[in-house]
């Protein structure tokens, strides 16, 4: 791993992975492809180092993708439209970037390793999102049988406390404006994963993962009336109101991290938002805290 490209270095994920990786590595240089001016500027600011070397681009321009790789060895391709309704509304945007930028970027890699970051989405998809996100793992893992001299990697995980975009961020904001909290459903349950494992997370696979593998990180699942008990506790008060609007397009009440037949790499038991093992509110209320340092 001497020269990386992270796609999407700008958002929420890839800054802390950047950070994380310029901190291990004295030596690794790291590029990022990102449409993002003000991500790309927030992300400098974080992870200042002459060593990162960030590209303004699309990973659907084939020349920047030609660009970006030059030399690379280790690609970890974060970049997606992931808003489930942007992506519903806008379908063929969410396809020509989740998808024709994947294969844009596995066709021109000349390096050692590809890593794919993946959704539960994915599993069982129901929405423009998780199909999108199918297709990626399917031609990353097709590639990983037809060229087995490099590596290609899938990782697949749930949703990230904190991230840019995140329901979190959309209550707080509710909050602060009429004192409520829109939820789709209070029986819901999702996977969560903290930022700082799934970075862990991520340089582990770069350090030691196989060809061809799914890799699933360990994470527990929320059921989202308890997220709402914490949200309400940080940052409302005995008079926020929480408003029940259904299940959106697309959507699904539980999600699934991986199918029973299917070869992954995990330490999960069951495969079920609604049967794994649920945090309770305070260890969300943990996480919320530290997920606003």
């Amino acid at each position: 791993m001497k020269k990386v490209l992270i796609t999407g270095g700008s958002g929420f994920l890839g800054r802390h992975l950047i950070k994380r990786l310029l901190s291990k590595y004295g030596e690794i240089k790291i590029g990022t492809i990102s449409r993002n001016e003000n991500g790309i500027a927030r992300m400098l600011m974080m992870c200042h180092s002459e060593r990162l070397k960030p590209v303004i681009g699309d990973i659907r321009d084939m020349d920047v993708v030609k660009y970006a790789l030059r030399e690379v060895d280790t690609v970890v391709h974060l970049a997606a439209m992931k808003h489930i309704d942007f992506c519903e509304a806008h379908p063929m945007q969410a396809i020509t970037i989740n998808v024709t930028g994947t294969i844009n970027l596995l066709k021109f890699f000349k390096g050692d390793t590809f890593i794919a970051m993946s959704t539960d989405k994915a599993v069982e998809a129901s929405s423009c999102y998780g199909a999108t996100k199918l297709l990626l793992e399917k031609e990353v893992l097709t590639k990983a049988r037809e060229d087995t001299s490099r590596r290609y990697i899938v990782i697949r995980s749930g949703n990230i406390f904190g991230s840019d975009g995140s329901v979190l961020e959309k209550w707080r904001q509710q909050i602060e404006n009429s004192n409520e909290i829109v939820v789709t459903s209070l029986e819901m349950t999702r996977f969560f994963i903290s930022v700082d494992t799934l970075s862990e997370f991520i340089v582990e696979v770069m350090e030691k993962g196989l060809n061809g593998n799914v890799y699933i990180p360990l994470q527990k699942a929320i059921i989202l009336k308890d997220l709402a008990t914490a949200a309400i506790a940080l940052w409302g008060n005995k008079d926020t109101r929480v408003r029940v609007v259904g299940l959106r397009k697309g959507e699904k009440e539980h999600e699934k991290l991986f199918l029973l037949d299917e070869e992954i790499v995990t330490e999960l038991e069951d495969n079920s938002s609604q049967s794994v093992k649920k945090m309770d509110v305070g260890e969300i209320t943990n996480l919320l805290r530290a997920s606003m340092k």
